[in-house]
């Protein structure tokens, strides 16, 4: 089975639960890694983050460096490394980070334009997205040849 379509499956088995409801470590990290991979792709590292959260994020380091990307490693958590230098004074909520305007599904405003982060950490945090988009490790056969061992043996049991 292909380490994406995997991920997939175990995201959905937790019912929108944390990662922790997952029984093995690796499972955790094969989530983390797909939905970071999704969401940089959809709209960059902050929409990760405020999507994720941190726990999510540090999953995702694990696994990147579990299958040896490195670069991919580094750059998100040099990404992580921006964010958590401007904490937002008693805002606990990840979405703090995004600088757009959030509008739910039923037409209210969920967040209103701006954000916690300077303006240089913002174009930084995009620089990094974009060569995190430009996948410096070939994730997919990285993830695929370390994880998919692990996969088989699981949907095999």
């Amino acid at each position: 089975m292909d380490w994406y379509e995997a991920a997939r499956e175990y995201d959905l088995s937790t019912g929108g639960a944390e990662l922790s409801s997952l029984p093995a470590q690796w499972q955790r990290e094969l989530v983390a890694l797909m939905l970071l991979d999704r969401d940089v792709n959809n709209g960059g590292y902050l929409q990760f983050f405020a999507n994720q959260g941190r726990e999510t994020y540090e999953h995702a380091s694990q696994a990147l460096r579990a299958i040896g990307a490195r670069r991919m490693a580094e750059i998100i958590d040099n990404c992580q490394a921006l964010i958590e230098h401007f904490p937002a004074e008693g805002n606990t909520d990840e979405r703090a980070v995004l600088p757009n305007l959030i509008i739910a599904l039923d037409g209210r405003t969920v967040k209103g334009p701006g954000s916690v982060l300077p303006e240089s950490v913002l174009a930084r945090v995009s620089e990094l997205s974009y060569e995190f988009m430009g996948y410096p490790d070939d994730v997919g056969d990285l993830a695929q040849r370390h994880y998919g061992l692990l996969i088989e043996a699981d949907k095999g049991a």
